[in-house]
């Protein structure tokens, strides 16, 4: 099955190739409403979060979908001002969030998600954002292609540059931002590269880890562990607080888009291909499941009473148990 051309997983895959996105290609206009999908559900999505128990989705064409009963309906945002590809979410508590994608876009919402605003946009070149995570309600961070990142201490109203890389070579593409806010941040990206924070964004460390690809998500667990993921179903740990890290087998190697940790401590990795990774023992080891219908996955959220919510390039899903096992699709599965 062909991927949908504005996919995150191809994107991803292009650049963690060598390939740049078309730097020639005319913007997206920041005037035009986000595109109304007949079926919520079936979007293409890329990102989602949690706003207090409401569930936040983003993805193609400025499309956000909003869920107020744990994943089982989903309904589009009444106001986006953009129909760029949305990337990333971040909210800090039930009602303030923010969204970022292509052509440099930060959105922001007051009301948990009905209702969103422009804060940033940037048409100079090609600089579409991978990743925003904000500390609190006004220090927040953005990075992307060709090492774009910038930081605002105002929630969102101005954005400055943020140095991350040092030295002559800082156009790493920087995928994902994650960790602790309150003790440290992690940046992972690409050629195998974690940048680190312990100073409140102040100085990044370089750490170059065995990767010989792109990590194109991270998360820090409950028990402080690192996790990093990415190009060709590598998988990273590290127990030290980002200094050293090792790699742990993943069974797979289509690339992996999405690390969440469940309520009883699990792990669960998605990826291309319908893949996915599941871990009972604290990341020691992981087990290699691929759905029926390899359906590309972006990312998943831990449910609240239930499975796991998958999101890919066709939209909301449910969980699949592994097709050579003999058991069939999961009661969750479309």
């Amino acid at each position: 099955m062909l991927l949908q051309k504005t996919s995150f997983a191809v994107i991803l895959l292009m650049l963690g190739n060598g390939v740049a996105l078309a730097a020639d290609a005319p913007p997206a206009s920041m005037q035009k409403p986000a595109v109304i999908v007949p079926d919520a559900m079936r979007a293409p999505i890329l990102a989602a979060a949690r706003a207090g128990r409401r569930i936040v989705a983003a993805g193609d064409h400025g499309v956000i979908l909003l869920s107020d009963d744990d994943g089982a309906h989903f309904r589009q945002a009444d106001t986006v001002p953009t129909q760029a590809l949305l990337t990333s979410l971040s909210f800090v508590d039930d009602r303030h969030g923010w969204a970022a994608g292509h052509d440099g876009v930060i959105l922001h919402t007051e009301d948990g998600g009905d209702h969103w605003t422009l804060q940033r946009e940037d048409l100079d070149g090609d600089k579409p954002l991978f990743s925003i995570l904000f500390k609190d309600a006004r220090h927040g961070f953005a990075v992307g292609l060709f090492g774009t990142a910038v930081q605002t201490a105002d929630g969102g109203a101005s954005w400055t540059p943020l140095q991350v890389e040092a030295g002559a070579d800082t156009d790493h593409h920087l995928y994902c931002l994650f960790g602790d806010p309150a003790t440290a941040l992690y940046i992972a990206a690409e050629n195998g590269l974690i940048y680190r924070s312990a100073d409140g964004d102040a100085s990044w460390n370089e750490v170059k880890t065995a990767n010989p690809g792109s990590f194109w998500t991270g998360l820090q667990l409950r028990d402080g562990s690192l996790l990093a993921a990415g190009q060709r179903g590598h998988v990273f740990v590290s127990r030290d607080q980002g200094a050293n890290w090792s790699e742990v087998p993943s069974g797979t190697d289509q690339s992996l888009t999405g690390i969440v940790q469940n309520a009883d401590g699990s792990i669960l990795i998605t990826g291309l291909g319908g893949v996915t990774l599941t871990s009972a023992d604290g990341a020691h080891s992981f087990i290699a499941h691929t759905r029926t219908d390899r359906v590309p996955l972006n990312a998943a959220l831990a449910g609240s009473s239930s499975a796991p919510l998958l999101f890919g390039d066709q939209g909301v899903t449910g969980p699949e148990r592994d097709r050579n096992s003999g058991t069939g699709p999961g009661p969750n599965s479309p």
